[in-house]
């Protein structure tokens, strides 16, 4: 609708230009015709009476003008040359006439003869031209007296009033014309004009299009090539390359983008990280600090408040190394530095063994422990990172283990060479919103619980940055009256499962 109303207002345009452009040319021929159609009819008269007056002067010269057949070529001239005169003896008898009225020519001959002109127009040695009014006449003539060389006068008359009248008639003509030309360039030119358009207005829409990014349309040249099927073909190539340059535009963008959002998050995390770091080594330190400066002052008199104090600062440097140590696994794993050495090797074993090292926890905590279906399961890993997240998901049970105080290990054998080792512990479902969470560095869903047995929030990160780099699955899972961590494992090749288990 809108390329509609823009070719129509176009078209008008265009139309009203062509139609003030006969209008105007009309008009200006119709002034020039009024001013100048008159003095160049005179101008025009003026030689022709010129060449009428030096072709008597010939004649006579030969003695060939008074013969009876000088008489009709006279009458041939006056018709040629449309005007009225005579040739007449110094004793007023006519020689020459063109026409019957010689009592009017030579009324006039003799009142031009006495009368001055009103203008005159040329003036030279044998004859005269010049413009006059007769008294019988309210015409305006041009009229032309001379002598011949025979003495004889000549008396030739033009009216040029006729072309005043010629003028109007003119002016009138052309306005006529005027009306019938415009009308005639009104219906044409509007389909016309609308032909030649119509490609500029097919570039047009195809630019509006490109400029909203739609790099999919092209111009189709018409049959009979012309310059706006250049400038269509040089839109297309513009608009091929104006997609080939946004779109490197948009690719480094997004490569800026990630960039500049990786750079943020490194930040962030380098000041997480020192911020967690700095909180986590606070509180041991200043215990250290503390019970240190009391025993180097003497507060505690006997050994065994002494040995108190001992026990505390080796306890909480102990702490203080196991976080230490965790950090340098955990960054050894998630920069890539951590050498895997993959071996087959029994985790049960090893699960028990992990089980053996915390017996004084269970026991201190009444902690019922089990392995259900229970046996020897060779797995082909990296001994020293699985024994990482058995520790970790051990330790974890233990600290958060609540109500009937159960901890269990299970064993299940999947399809494609996997087993899925999982640890339970009874207690408190996992927040949904911490769920997702517990794995980033530092989280602590729990904060008083992990304050109260010294909790770094390390482990269980250390747990996802192993099984990242060993390519397995790992999850936890709430269930009704505790929380369920597991992790997978590829099975040695050759190993037999026991399908009762």
């Amino acid at each position: 609708m809108k390329s509609t109303q823009r070719s129509n207002k176009l078209n008008r345009q265009i139309v009203g230009l062509i139609a003030a452009i006969i209008l105007v040319s009309l008009l200006v021929v119709s002034v020039l015709t009024s001013c100048f159609l008159g003095d160049y009819y005179i101008s025009a008269r003026t030689k022709d009476f010129k060449k009428i007056f030096n072709i008597f002067t010939e004649r006579c010269l030969q003695e060939k003008l008074y013969t009876p057949e000088d008489k009709v070529k006279f009458l041939g001239f006056a018709e040629e040359y449309n005007f009225s005169g005579i040739i007449i003896s110094p004793d007023n008898q006519i020689l020459l006439i063109s026409g019957s009225d010689s009592d009017l020519l030579l009324e006039q001959f003799n009142y031009a003869s006495f009368i001055d002109p009103i203008k005159s127009i040329v003036k030279a040695d044998q004859y005269q031209i010049f413009t006059q009014n007769f008294k019988e006449s309210r015409d305006l003539y041009l009229v032309l007296m001379g002598t011949l060389p025979d003495g004889n006068y000549v008396f030739i008359k033009s009216s040029i009033s006729a072309v005043q009248k010629t003028a109007t008639l003119a002016n009138g003509f052309f306005a006529r014309m005027a009306i019938v030309s415009i009308i005639i360039c009104i219906l044409l030119s509007h389909f016309a004009i609308a032909r030649f358009t119509k490609p500029l207005f097919t570039i047009i829409d195809i630019t509006k299009r490109i400029s909203n990014f739609d790099f999919e349309v092209k111009y189709k040249p018409q049959s009979v090539y012309n310059e706006m099927d250049d400038l269509g073909e040089h839109v297309n190539e513009m608009s091929t390359t104006l997609k080939r340059a946004i779109g490197q535009l948009q690719t480094a963008n997004e490569s800026l983008k990630h960039d500049l959002e990786l750079k943020e998050e490194t930040e962030n995390m380098r000041k997480e990280f020192v911020s967690n770091v700095s909180h986590e080594l606070k509180t041991p330190i200043a215990l250290i600090q503390g019970y240190a400066e009391g025993l180097q002052e003497g507060i505690m008199d006997d050994e065994n408040s002494r040995q108190i104090y001992l026990d505390i600062i080796i306890d909480e440097a102990n702490k203080m190394n196991r976080l230490v140590r965790e950090m340098l696994i955990l960054n050894q794993l998630e920069v890539g530095q951590m050498n895997m050495d993959l071996v087959d090797f029994n985790v049960t074993e090893m699960i028990d063994s992990v089980v053996d090292s915390n017996r004084i926890n269970f026991e201190a905590q009444g902690i019922t422990y089990s392995f259900i279906n229970k046996e020897d399961c060779i797995v082909h890993a990296d001994e020293f990172l699985v024994e990482q997240v058995i520790t970790n998901f051990i330790s974890n049970a233990i600290h958060y283990v609540l109500n009937e105080n159960i901890i269990r290990v299970r064993y299940d054998f999947l399809k494609k060479g996997k087993v899925r080792i999982s640890v339970f512990n009874s207690g408190n479902n996992i927040a949904k919103k911490d769920i997702k969470r517990i794995w980033e560095k530092f989280y602590k869903a729990d904060k008083a619980r992990s304050r109260e047995y010294g909790g770094s929030g390390i482990g269980l990160s250390v747990v996802k940055a192993t099984m990242d780099l060993l390519h397995e699955k790992f999850g936890v899972e709430n269930q009704e009256n505790g929380v369920e961590f597991w992790f997978e494992l590829s099975l040695a090749k050759d190993t037999k499962i026991n399908k009762n288990s």
